[in-house]
């Protein structure tokens, strides 16, 4: 019998993608939640107004620090505070007094 030549066969593989574990953290919303009377006393929060209490979101975002925040309706007498945003929502409880 004769030699018979060797073949060689070469076979190419596609690339195979590179799998990385990346590590998701989740970011958690942090702010104020107010609850103001009356419903149409409008909220200022560092100087700006963020809208009247009944129109307002559930949790006005804010970054995490100290806030000057205010709140005024004609007729009553203005509430202030400095308060202080840390990782969770900060509640605010608000009940304007009536000027006399």
């Amino acid at each position: 019998m004769a030699d018979l030549p060797l073949l060689r066969m070469e076979v190419v593989l596609p690339p195979r993608p590179v799998t990385r574990a990346v590590l998701v953290e989740r970011v958690r919303a942090t702010g104020l939640r107010f609850d103001v009377m009356p419903e149409g006393a409008r909220v200022f929060v560092d100087g700006r107004a963020v809208g009247f209490a009944r129109q307002l979101e559930p949790l006005v975002t804010l970054p995490p620090g100290v806030h000057q925040v205010s709140v005024r309706a004609a007729g009553h007498a203005t509430w202030r505070a400095e308060v202080m945003v840390g990782d969770r929502p900060e509640p605010i409880q608000v009940t304007l007094t009536a000027s006399p």
